[in-house]
């Protein structure tokens, strides 16, 4: 169960460390998505992945890029459901909504499996979603929270992380995917490790929802946040 703020004193300087880690990754990220110094890492089929190192940090901030032919209710739900983020996530070993906050909040646990002989790692993400309603842009923010969930056994818990997925329409029926992750892994990785996870696993991801959004066994689901309308973009 969340902790409840009607407690002690140590959970209160304990929230106040979680704020004050908390508002350094919100400027963290800001200045990542404003900066435009991103370096192509690979351009293959389609998917383009962009690295760019974070101050302080062994792991870079990664870009994802590509568009797929498919309608934005068919993406969200592909990137909303728990039970279907193992279908594009090969580290996935366990996701599932802990807590709904409002009709476009939530917060969400993932578990992710590392190769042997790194440990595993899992996080409780508060979960937004929003879209414009001109452009009709949507817009995904992901950040990792503290304290509301008791750690488990082989699992190292991740408080600082981020994940932001852009969605634009476009005329074509496309939809252009761009997603931005940067994590601090609460631990040392090695260097293949964090290659795989800086080039690798984002492609993979990419090029598994590409893949997903073409299986129509897969049911749509409803999203309040979401307008019906099918207004899109310019194909730039």
């Amino acid at each position: 169960m969340p902790v409840s703020l009607a407690s002690d004193n140590k959970l209160v300087k304990f929230l106040d460390v979680r704020t004050v880690l908390i508002i350094w990754l919100l400027l963290m990220h800001k200045n990542v998505l404003a900066e435009s110094d991103w370096q192509l890492v690979r351009d293959k089929q389609g998917i383009q992945i962009y690295s760019q190192p974070v101050a302080g940090s062994d792991l870079n901030a990664v870009r994802g890029v590509t568009r797929v032919q498919s309608s934005l209710e068919k993406i969200v739900t592909l990137i909303r459901d728990p039970a279907l983020r193992s279908r594009w996530d090969e580290f996935c070993g366990e996701s599932y909504l802990y807590k709904i906050l409002t009709p476009s909040e939530e917060l969400v646990y993932l578990h992710s499996k590392l190769p042997w002989p790194v440990s595993d790692r899992d996080m409780l993400n508060k979960v937004s979603w929003s879209q414009d309603p001109d452009s009709l842009v949507v817009t995904m923010r992901s950040l990792a929270m503290s304290n509301m969930l008791p750690e488990k056994k082989g699992r190292v818990r991740v408080v600082v992380a981020s994940n932001d997925w852009q969605l634009t329409p476009l005329l074509d029926g496309q939809v252009e995917i761009t997603t931005i992750a940067h994590l601090d892994p609460a631990g040392p990785l090695p260097a293949w490790l964090l290659n795989r996870l800086s080039v690798d696993a984002p492609y993979k991801f990419l090029a598994n929802l590409r893949e997903l959004a073409a299986d129509d066994s897969i049911a749509l689901q409803d999203h309040e946040f979401l307008s019906k309308s099918d207004g899109r973009k310019d194909n730039e």
